[in-house]
């Protein structure tokens, strides 16, 4: 579009970046409406004649964190609307998954996502995708105009690249039964140009790329006409026709606005995206970024479950370990100094056991015992008579407001069982785009004998030999199962079964992970590891996104059940 600027971002020592602007226009069949949309830009680095490393001179386009709408509902904006009993109001509510929230789905929802490109072995993110979700017939429309703006700052190296657009929809007749089937040819989904970057434009654009989000979203807003009093009494084309005749400056009504940072009481820290997608995936609400000081390179999202406001933060992509967690803590507790604790949610390897019967997707969460925290670093200590390693000293255990929620989850899920399956649900509901971190399946999840080591380059085991897997019951839920215990933490990943079982022995370990050591003794922290493999050389990815939304569903749990009193009382993690 005409506002579209080349420029610099002074913040990375002046380097080229693009603001783009882009007018999103969708077009439909009187008696259709649309039901959802999918708009994806890639951007692609002309192929280089040879192979060189990545650095800042030939990076190639990349997203950087200024984007909008970030995200938005209908229900931040909307008062709710009491459906009725028509046919396609008794089809919605039979189409639900137990668990999930009452009117999911009834209002339009707008979310975008960064992700890197499958490939592309650098990890940068140079994809983007806004999903859009349309409101039911009884609700109020967002696309009535036709049209969405969106927004985003790309940060390049002067040479020409590639976007390509992929637009994906869906159409829904009068009757609420799909009616126009997307193509299986991508090539008709998707458009490709060529860009060439100017050379010569040195216009900061720092300011405009902060306040990219919430233009973006005000602009949205406005063209956003809340449904009243007398537009609930309306049938649906008549309510469509009342949208249509709407003033762009329609009041705002129970929208989410951005907090103080003073305001966010917990921490969520994880190592991976995948984490974060889950982490994400369990807000009640999601707040707008706050400003951060310059010294802090965490890139945060914001939001509240229950009645606590949420501040969740990823180690960078490829570093791992315990200082590169300790790292992204310390940053968090100077942006936001109110925090009490933090959760550290993610995934790590199981140690199944005679007393452990440990699966792929449950969830381990530390637990102090003895002398133990809760956590041991298994990779720091000494060496003694016959070669022995000994560890020394001992990390901090959880404070007195994380371990009496714990006591009381034990015995709320030994009376009613835990809420890992409805949150799951929930998830699954609100974005779609998350199948993959559902229950892979009991079939799936093999365990061998310690002493069997993976054969062949398959990380599949389909050329291991099914005579070396553990004889175990068969599970007659397919839900996670919880355990508490001490969970070992250090910078290397075990995947060796002897090595594994050799470790445990020594202090009852449950699960292996990599960067808990690096909080415990400087930020209050409480440990959840949904398992994901068993430490051993038959570990691969198949687990990761399900044990990653296990631990996420316990860990919004275990946030929703923490009173807000026991949270204020609590010192602050920088006076701890």
């Amino acid at each position: 579009m005409p506002d579209s600027q080349w420029g610099i971002l002074q913040k990375v020592a002046g380097a080229p970046a693009w603001l783009l602007y882009l007018q999103l226009q969708f077009s439909q069949p009187s008696d259709c409406k649309l039901a959802n949309a999918n708009v994806e830009l890639t951007f692609e680095k002309m192929a280089p004649a040879s192979q060189e490393p990545i650095n800042l001179s030939n990076l190639g386009p990349v997203l950087t964190e200024y984007f909008g709408p970030r995200g938005i509902a209908g229900n931040d904006l909307v008062e709710p609307v009491v459906l009725g009993s028509t046919a396609l109001n008794a089809k919605l509510k039979a189409s639900k998954r137990p668990g999930s929230h009452q009117d999911t789905g009834t209002q339009w929802s707008l979310q975008a996502y960064t992700w890197p490109v499958e490939g592309d072995n650098s990890g940068l993110h140079r994809r983007v995708e806004w999903i859009i979700k349309e409101a039911d017939s009884q609700h109020q429309p967002l696309l009535h105009r036709g049209q969405v703006r969106v927004a985003l700052v790309l940060q390049h190296d002067l040479d020409p690249f590639f976007i390509t657009v992929r637009i994906e929809g869906q159409l829904h007749g009068d009757r609420g039964w799909f009616k126009f089937p997307s193509s299986m040819d991508s090539s008709t989904r998707t458009l490709c140009v060529r860009v060439s970057p100017s050379a010569h434009e040195q216009t900061p654009l720092d300011e405009r790329a902060r306040q990219l989000n919430k233009d973006m979203t005000a602009l949205l807003v406005q063209s956003f006409r809340p449904i009243s009093k007398l537009d609930k009494g309306l049938r649906p084309e008549e309510l469509k026709s009342s949208c249509d005749k709407a003033t762009k400056t329609a009041p705002l009504a129970n929208r989410t606005t951005p907090k103080e940072s003073e305001e966010y009481t917990i921490g969520w820290i994880c190592a991976l995206s995948l984490e974060m997608a889950a982490a994400s995936a369990m807000l009640d609400e999601i707040h707008e970024t706050l400003p951060t000081p310059s010294n802090d390179y965490n890139n945060y999202t914001l939001g509240k479950i229950g009645s606590h406001n949420i501040v969740i933060a990823c180690l960078p992509i490829g570093v791992y370990g315990t200082t590169s967690a300790a790292t992204v803590a310390t940053q968090m507790l100077a942006t936001f100094p109110s925090i009490r604790f933090s959760l550290m949610v993610g995934i790590g390897g199981g140690v199944p056991s005679s007393t452990a019967d440990i699966r792929l997707g449950d969830v381990v969460v530390s637990k102090p015992n003895g002398r133990l925290g809760g956590v041991v670093q298994y990779d720091y200590g000494k060496t003694v008579a016959n070669g022995i390693f000994e560890q020394t000293g001992a990390l901090n255990k959880p404070p007195q407001a994380l371990l009496t929620t714990v006591a009381k989850m034990q015995a709320e899920h030994m009376m009613r069982g835990d809420k890992i399956f409805k949150y799951l649900s929930q998830m699954v509901t609100a974005y779609p785009r998350m199948q993959n971190f559902t229950y892979p399946g009991q079939e799936r999840d093999y365990l061998f004998r310690a002493d069997y080591d993976h054969e062949g380059p398959n990380p599949t085991c389909k050329n291991c030999d099914p005579a070396q897997t553990v004889d175990r019951k068969v599970r007659m839920q397919s839900t996670p199962v919880v355990h508490y215990g001490t969970i070992a933490s250090g910078n290397q990943v075990i995947k060796h079964g002897q090595t594994r079982d050799r470790i445990a022995q020594q202090q009852g370990i449950l699960c292996f992970e990599m960067e808990a050591a690096g909080l415990m003794d400087n930020f209050p922290c409480l440990v959840i590891r949904g398992i994901c493999d068993y430490a051993d050389s038959h570990k691969n990815n198949d687990w990761q996104e399900y044990a990653a939304a296990t631990a996420a569903a316990y860990a919004k749990e275990f946030i929703s059940m923490t009173p807000a009193r026991q949270v204020e009382i609590t010192p602050t993690a920088v006076e701890a």
